[in-house]
């Protein structure tokens, strides 16, 4: 029995020094943080960089009090746009396209007839209007989503960042521009048409 024992620790000391060797040997992770302070070349004040993503699981919501202090002690909080005038730049460009649209439309269709000058009721648009949830600002800010509810939060973990800020006193702005980023979307999509077309 005694002897059983002794190969029992001895098993278990093996198990362990095994363990703590391997636990050793692991190679350092290249970006072991999401979280990073920048430092240096004569910054007087550190920035901070959070790797995000447009996500509102609540499992990403676990932040830690280092990300709060670093919040509360910038002057500025910049996100990939800036939501402040997001919405606006994003009509304005709809605005664009249905004007280049019309613009670019074949002539023929646009004559004026007895129903141009009539005043057509707009109380039942406006209703429909009054009674419906803009879609579109609901997937850019929130996620109210009911089937999901239990699983995410209202809104999107980088729009929540840029509220705290807010609600924090800082300045927001954005890294990049909203017009640029369309711009590169659209080229983006013309690229794959034409490989699409070319492997066809």
């Amino acid at each position: 029995m005694q002897y059983f024992k002794n190969y029992v620790i001895l098993v278990l000391i093996s198990l362990c020094t095994i363990t703590t060797t391997a636990q050793k040997k692991q190679a350092p992770t290249k970006y072991p943080s999401l979280f990073w302070e920048i430092t240096g070349n004569g910054l007087k004040k550190p920035s901070y960089l959070f790797g995000t993503m447009h996500v509102s699981s609540k499992l990403v919501f676990h932040l830690s009090d280092s990300f709060y202090y670093a919040l509360k002690n910038v002057d500025a909080v910049a996100l990939e746009l800036n939501p402040d005038i997001w919405q606006g730049q994003m009509v304005r460009l709809a605005k664009m396209q249905e004007n280049y649209a019309r613009f670019t439309k074949a002539s023929g269709e646009d004559f004026l007839t007895e129903n141009s000058f009539r005043i057509n009721k707009y109380e039942d648009e406006l209703k429909l209007a009054m009674s419906t949830e803009p879609t579109v600002v609901n997937s850019l800010l929130y996620r109210s989503y009911k089937a999901k509810e239990d699983f995410e939060e209202d809104t999107f973990l980088d729009l929540y960042i840029f509220q705290t800020g807010k609600k924090l006193g800082k300045r927001a702005t954005g890294v990049e521009d909203y017009y640029e980023t369309e711009k590169i979307v659209m080229e983006a999509y013309t690229d794959m048409a034409k490989e699409k077309e070319k492997n066809n």
